[in-house]
């Protein structure tokens, strides 16, 4: 137990030099030197849970995604348009977000310029492998030539969403969980421009006149 609880801090130091390391240098830059002296551990104890900076990234990543499938298993095309409707955030889309919330600090840094420049596409192709599959049952044999087939939807919805969570995260979390999942459920139910809009008639129509 006392190994373990030993192992545990000697992680947790070489993980925050990580995050305290990527503003200043940019993640390419870092060497193992350069988190042991941050971290004040010696080299040989960074390779008995490392094999370099990469390994080191890729294992924080890895325990992120770990969780990921069941909470996106759960997300329903049709209860996203229910819950829109209803102008409520989409219960699963919140329990995703507040998960990736208590990982803030390590995706507010990664998903800098500075940081991870990959890890943005591999939440972009997580998302696109757990959930197209998911969205194509709900076309249908009636729906074989979809106005926006599914593959093109889910390219876009994903770009967007990881779009606004980058936003989210390296804004420091300036909004709440729930309002963030409100977004997107709406996003995803009603496009961009008519969840911005609001479907405020009134609103468009005064759009028009200034035109």
């Amino acid at each position: 137990m006392k190994n373990d609880r030993r192992q545990m801090r000697t992680k947790q130091l070489i993980r925050e030099a990580l995050l305290d390391l990527i503003p200043e240098k940019g993640l390419a830059k870092i060497t193992v030197k350069d988190l042991t002296e941050r971290a004040d551990i010696n080299r040989g104890t960074f390779y008995l849970h490392y094999k370099d900076v990469e390994d080191l990234t890729d294992q924080l990543k890895e325990e992120i995604f770990a969780e990921l499938p069941l909470l996106t298993s759960r997300i329903d095309p049709t209860d996203i348009k229910i819950a829109a409707k209803q102008n409520e955030p989409y219960e699963p889309i919140q329990a995703l977000l507040t998960y990736l919330l208590s990982h803030s600090d390590f995706l507010r840094v990664m998903l800098l310029p500075e940081g991870d420049l990959h890890l943005a596409m591999q939440l972009k192709d997580f998302m696109k492998e757990n959930m197209l599959k998911k969205f194509e049952q709900y076309l249908g044999p009636e729906n074989d030539s979809p106005a926006v087939p599914a593959d093109y939807f889910m390219a876009y919805i994903t770009s967007a969403n990881i779009g606004l969570l980058t936003h989210w995260m390296t804004s420091g979390n300036d909004l709440p969980v729930e309002d963030i999942a409100l977004m997107m459920t709406k996003i995803m139910s009603q496009g961009p421009l008519e969840a911005m809009m609001g479907g405020d008639v009134d609103r468009r129509e005064h759009w028009e006149k200034e035109e």
